[in-house]
């Protein structure tokens, strides 16, 4: 083994080790977590002003929020027992409106799927009249040459 080849493996094998490393690291989910993660229970939110509580839930992810939804229902059927009727009116109403929404852009983008379908298809036929009109006309230069 000459010298280069020496230098060469010993870079590549140093490189390897570190991108191994590096995404080790990364990929660590115990240091993930704890540095997106916030620590707060139902009464903290209950009580958070909503400016600083919006951002924070927007970034939850979907087992979190399930737990805490838990929480805050256990929070409100202490002073108010009706308070799960209350949320599965609000919940199931957000879900109708949620998929009405869904609905109007699923119904958007079937539009614009057929109008694009039918500028395309538009575009095909207009290229194969066209092909035909020049095809038509090289033959007949081609009869006018014989």
């Amino acid at each position: 083994m000459n010298q280069t080849t020496f230098r060469i493996s010993i870079i590549s094998l140093f490189v390897l080790l570190l991108l191994t490393t590096a995404r080790n690291v990364e990929a660590d989910p115990i240091l993930t977590e704890t540095v997106t993660k916030p620590v707060m229970g139902a009464k903290e939110y209950l009580n958070a002003d909503l400016d600083t509580v919006f951002p924070i839930i927007q970034k939850m992810k979907k087992e979190d929020a399930v737990i805490l939804i838990t929480q805050i229902r256990e929070e409100a059927k202490k002073s108010w027992p009706d308070s799960d009727k209350f949320y599965f009116l609000i919940s199931h109403l957000e879900s109708i409106k949620a998929i009405e929404e869904e609905h109007t852009r699923l119904k958007s983008l079937n539009e614009v799927y057929l109008i694009g379908s039918v500028l395309l298809a538009g575009f095909l036929v207009f290229s194969i009249f066209r092909q035909r009109s020049l095809i038509r006309k090289i033959n007949s230069q081609l009869g006018d040459k014989d």
